[in-house]
């Protein structure tokens, strides 16, 4: 019988293929521990690498395995830099140490990396680690190939259960309504800033421009086109209403106007997707709204309500599934529940 942990991968793997990968993880000692790949674990147990992706997802989830990312000179080859986090990947062109060419970072130039977080958990084996310097970037292995076997959201959005915490007690304090009409409206966007700089290519603030006050503008640090990523593009707004009545549905056309002000003249589509967050649920009219706004212009507008963000922070879920799922109605205009046809996880 295989170890507990391994029993959340019930429903990727079969019971014989978890004990062959109970078996490989025993078996890796030393710096092999902390040189797990996608394409090493699809060899060792026989399985296609978009299978051994997401067993790797499953295992970063339940909290078997870490990971890291490295990067490739796309021209020399050479490992140049490796970081703890996706949002610490270079964005700005700099200069490869060893064959002194500038370069731009793609998806494709960054491998990702896992080691086993607690090696104490598997009985020590025999097998050694590979020279990470030796060898170039498995097409497989890239953190391009990985995002595209699916799995892209919950590497950029994973709180830490103190975050979740922290996200139910902000939501308490929506709830009780207390202070003044500026301090309850500022107990949304508070938290709506929080939760949004959980995700760590987010950067999230409330600004001003000439003619509107955005609750929220939150700027994508590094644009993939993968997902939802594609989907919000660069930069997106954000309103937030914290009223204890139904949402009017003039707001759906406000963020649409100011949206379509932004994007006018020549500045081309500077903003391609917006939010409301909101106490209580938004009318019928929100979708309606929403959907003729996106086959007019492209622009997807989706909302969420309180009630969604408090299951959201109770179930410790992901922000951007919630955030795919809702675009995907929007733009699918669907009238079937997408959960409910197991579309996504409730």
């Amino acid at each position: 019988m295989y170890c507990s942990h391994l029993s959340a991968l019930q429903g990727l793997l079969n019971d014989d293929q978890i004990q062959n990968l109970e078996m490989y993880f025993s078996n890796l000692i030393g710096g092999a521990t902390k040189n797990i790949t996608v394409s090493k674990l699809s060899k060792a147990l026989g399985i296609s690498t978009q299978v051994a992706s997401r067993i790797l997802t499953k295992c970063k989830e339940i909290g078997l395995v870490r990971v890291f990312y490295t990067i490739r000179c796309p021209e020399c080859g050479m490992l140049i830099k490796k970081v703890d986090s996706i949002a610490d990947i270079p964005s700005e062109p700099f200069e490869c140490y060893s064959c002194n060419e500038e370069i731009e970072v793609e998806p494709s130039d960054v491998e990702l990396v896992y080691a086993l977080d607690d090696d104490s958990v598997f009985t020590e084996g025999q097998q050694e680690g590979l020279d990470l310097l030796a060898r170039a970037v498995a097409p497989e292995d890239s953190m391009e190939s990985i995002f595209l076997a699916g799995g892209i959201n919950e590497y950029f959005f994973h709180p830490t259960n103190d975050e979740y915490e922290k996200l139910k007690n902000m939501y308490k304090a929506i709830e009780n309504r207390s202070g003044t009409t500026k301090k309850i409206g500022d107990t949304l966007e508070d938290l709506t800033v929080y939760l949004f700089n959980l995700c760590p290519i987010f950067k999230a603030a409330g600004i001003r421009t000439t003619t509107n006050q955005i609750d929220c503008c939150v700027r994508n640090k590094i644009y993939l086109k993968y997902g939802i990523l594609d989907i919000i593009g660069g930069r997106f707004f954000i309103e937030c209403k914290n009223e204890s009545d139904t949402p009017s549905g003039g707001y759906m056309s406000k963020l649409h106007s100011i949206i379509s002000n932004t994007n006018s003249g020549e500045k081309g589509k500077c903003i391609k997707f917006g939010i409301i967050i909101s106490k209580k649920k938004g009318p019928s009219t929100f979708k309606q709204l929403a959907v003729k706004s996106y086959l007019k212009d492209g622009i997807v507008i989706i909302a969420i309500c309180g009630e969604e963000l408090k299951e959201l922070f109770d179930e410790k879920g992901n922000l951007l599934d919630l955030i795919e799922r809702k675009a995907n109605e929007i733009m699918m205009d669907s009238t079937t529940d997408l959960v409910g046809a197991g579309l996504y996880d409730s």
